[in-house]
């Protein structure tokens, strides 16, 4: 199975870049390419994409630094995407790691790699850059 991983380093805390990601409701401000929208169904949350619904749990490790995203496409089927936030100086370094998922074929892999690369910039800037009014 390929795989991707992809780093950041953000001029903020390491707890608060966790605790910003841990937030299931914060990933349509980052993971622009992946998440329109967010909601509750009953106790699971929901991601909505531009190809539909994906259920997804986040399981955070605040001591370890991680942030890892379980996601159900469609019933029975699981993927995983794996976030490492580790100190860097008086910032973080964000690790993203994906997988190209059994049917997933190369082309879609590449543009699921090329959206990540994007929204790790954009977490970046939320995460940094404040409006002074």
């Amino acid at each position: 199975m390929r795989s991707d991983t992809q780093t950041v380093t953000i001029d903020s805390r390491p707890s608060e870049v966790i605790t910003f990601l841990a937030a299931v409701e914060n990933l349509p401000r980052w993971a622009i390419g992946f998440a329109k929208e967010v909601h509750r169904d009953g106790d699971r949350s929901v991601v909505i994409t531009g190809h539909g619904e994906v259920g997804i749990a986040v399981e955070v490790d605040h001591a370890a630094g991680t942030v890892d995203f379980r996601m159900e496409p469609e019933p029975g089927v699981e993927a995983m995407a794996y976030c490492r936030v580790v100190p860097n100086w008086n910032g973080a370094e964000v690790a993203f790691t994906q997988f190209q998922q059994p049917g997933v074929d190369d082309e879609t892999f590449e543009q699921l790699v090329a959206a990540v690369g994007h929204e790790l910039v954009t977490l970046k800037a939320l995460l940094e850059v404040e409006c002074p009014l």
